[in-house]
């Protein structure tokens, strides 16, 4: 029963990375299947580096190449990035909620607009990165590097910067309320009593 189980379980492997492309093999998501849209943007963006507007929920992004890419206003929610190169890539707008970004070269890129909320950045190197007007609500930035990072009226509200570099970082107009700031103490800064 045992080696019918393994067997079982070996063909089951053997099918899903060699019968599904590469790129559709590693999309997952943390909350439920890929959609048919996403699961046939993954690969095109790979070879064509623009998935302007398009459906990449849940996807995970491990070592792609998009330097230069046009993601605006994609959809990356519950996504996974990892090992990738953004260098200069245009995420303005897009929607990475609960997105996790690790081990990630972002360097140039635009974050304009972009909805962080809830998203893990941690270790990251956001410094001199345009996050303007980027949406950074509760999400965890720990370690985080935004030295020059241009943050004009970024929403940070309940985001967590300990240990992270603001050096600077541009925060004008940026919400501050209940973040944890790098040296471990919460602002109050832009906290308005609710009439």
């Amino acid at each position: 029963m045992l080696k019918a189980v393994v067997k079982l379980f070996a063909l089951v492997v053997v099918i899903w990375f060699c019968v599904l492309p590469p790129d559709i093999a590693q999309a997952q998501m943390r909350m439920g299947p890929l959609s048919k849209e996403a699961i046939k943007n993954v690969p095109a963006l790979r070879t064509t580096k623009t998935c302007e507007g398009c459906d990449l929920a849940g996807a995970t992004l491990r070592s792609f190449e998009l330097q230069g890419a046009n993601l605006k206003n994609a959809d990356l929610t519950n996504s996974t990035i990892k090992f990738t190169d953004l260098t200069n890539a245009d995420l303005e707008g897009a929607i990475l909620e609960s997105a996790r970004i690790e081990d990630t070269i972002v360097t140039g890129a635009n974050f304009s607009k972009a909805d962080l909320s809830v998203s893990n950045l941690n270790g990251c190197d956001f410094s001199g990165v345009n996050l303007q007007g980027a949406i950074l609500r509760a999400a965890t930035l720990n370690k985080t590097n935004f030295a020059n990072a241009d943050l004009r009226g970024a929403m940070l509200r309940a985001a967590n910067f300990s240990g992270a570099n603001l050096n600077g970082a541009n925060l004008d107009g940026a919400n501050l309320c209940n973040t944890v700031m790098p040296d471990g103490k919460l602002s109050f800064r832009d906290c308005r009593q609710e009439p």
